[in-house]
């Protein structure tokens, strides 16, 4: 959605509704076909995005935000590709590789570790990284190790030119302050990512768009991130109390906003998320309510999950060979 769509008409930002028992009929009956028209709504607003982004002749740097779990990561590789389908290079940043090392943040009130706010990345490093890209159309890129929390030691070096596209993804993107220079938020393009759809079963609201989100994460976190799931459920508050403070207040600067959230992702969590909560040992109301909504699911295999599909930001290629769920 365009910025001026949502600023001029606000209506069309409301929560969008997904109704459970539809989706199911739907699946049963048009089967893969359903799951191609799900995922066609989503690469449209991507192409939307493209013919918005090039209409603005100053525009070199893509900047992706939202909260955990919204699909930052894999939307932005789509978006390079769609930009090369058009005679463009990119290359896609992620801020994640520019985090503070574990052992060097500080503590929050509470005394627990911080995970979420700005305060974590690493502004000046980022800063540095993108002048000389600008200035020297070269720079060495930072990786980052979510199992040890800490910087690799050797970088990955990368070259621009003209016509290269720079996406730069993470959770504080459209933070004013991440960019130092004048020159750079002049070069950028802001767009927010999000789930902006609520689940229904009948006319009950069973499970809000921010929970969709925890579940993503939650089946990310332990096959990507060596996460368990207990540990992503009690971190959890604490997340959102730090996106309501640092990612959601920027969305109204964003140029475009996209909404990853689709009708039969839910299936695909039913049949491999589930196993995990049964290992879990929280079994607080939170805990059962995702398994509720789990169950109220039709079942399907990760193998019909597209390849580009922005799911994949949340499942592993490990899963194709799990025992799903009966």
């Amino acid at each position: 959605m365009k910025r001026s769509d949502y600023i001029l008409n606000p209506v069309n930002h409301l929560r969008k509704k997904i109704h459970i028992e539809k989706a199911n009929e739907l699946i049963l009956e048009h089967g893969e076909n359903f799951i191609f028209k799900e995922e066609e709504k989503y690469i449209n607003q991507i192409d939307e995005l493209i013919d918005d982004f090039l209409s603005y002749k100053n525009k070199k740097m893509i900047l992706v935000s939202g909260a955990t779990s919204a699909g930052k990561t894999t939307t932005s590789n789509i978006i390079g590709k769609r930009l090369r389908r058009i005679g463009y290079n990119f290359i896609t940043v992620s801020l994640d590789d520019f985090l503070i090392p574990l052992y060097e943040r500080a503590l929050l009130p509470d005394g627990s570790l911080d995970y979420d706010s700005f305060a974590t990345v690493n502004v000046k490093r980022f800063n540095s990284f993108v002048k000389s890209l600008i200035k020297k159309q070269k720079a060495t890129m930072p990786v980052y190790n979510f199992v040890t929390g800490t910087t690799e030691d050797e970088g990955i070096p990368v070259t621009v030119d003209e016509n290269t596209i720079l996406i730069v993804e993470g959770l504080h993107a459209l933070n004013p302050a991440l960019l130092s220079n004048k020159e750079t938020r002049q070069i950028s393009y802001k767009v927010y990512i999000e789930t902006n759809s609520d689940f229904y079963y009948g006319d009950k609201l069973i499970l809000e768009a921010e929970y969709l989100r925890l579940i993503r994460r939650s089946l990310r976190d332990y096959y990507k991130r060596g996460t368990t799931i207990d540990k992503t459920l009690a971190l959890w508050d604490q997340t959102v109390e730090m996106e309501n403070i640092y990612i959601k207040p920027f969305k109204e600067e964003a140029d475009y906003i996209i909404n990853t959230a689709n009708q039969y992702e839910l299936m695909i969590y039913a049949n491999y998320l589930k196993p995990l909560l049964e290992q879990a040992n929280s079994k607080s109301k939170l805990f059962y309510a995702i398994v509720k909504i789990l169950d109220a699911c039709e079942k399907l295999d990760i193998d019909l999950v597209p390849q580009d599909s922005v799911l994949w930001d949340f499942l592993d290629e490990s899963l194709k060979k799990a025992k799903p769920t009966k």
